[in-house]
């Protein structure tokens, strides 16, 4: 198999924040667990969760950028989740770094929806791209 050094260009990034966000969700549900708390266990193991989630998106991108298979459908799937996610209320939750989750969520939303329409599924650029 032949990396290209575009893609994993691409995919390098989207690696490494879904890895910190593996990391981030697991310490906080592990910080949740150890430290039991019925009033805060709610909230630590909601961002957790929230947080694994994003890393699994963010995951799901990097291999679609790398596979040398064309999954269309997968690009299409990812962007209406991500933009889904996107809507949700992480400011609420974690401060105004989830202004930046939010964001993060947005971008790969829109660049999933542009991975969609610019691939036809069979290698070639989409001629209504």
């Amino acid at each position: 198999m032949k990396w290209h050094p575009a893609k994993l260009a691409t995919a390098i990034p989207l690696v490494l924040v879904a890895a910190f966000l593996a990391w981030y969700g697991g310490f906080i549900i592990v910080d949740a667990l150890i430290d039991y708390s019925a009033d805060r266990d709610v909230t630590y193991l909601t961002v957790g969760g929230a947080s694994l989630a994003v890393s699994a998106l963010f995951a799901t991108a990097a291999l679609l950028t790398v596979s040398p298979a064309r999954h269309r459908r997968g690009w299409l799937v990812l962007a209406v989740v991500a933009l889904v996610a996107s809507a949700m209320p992480y400011a609420s939750m974690i401060g105004p770094v989830g202004y930046a989750a939010n964001a993060a969520l947005a971008l790969l939303a829109v660049g999933s929806a542009l991975a969609y329409l610019v691939d036809d599924g069979r290698g070639h650029p989409s001629r209504h791209a």
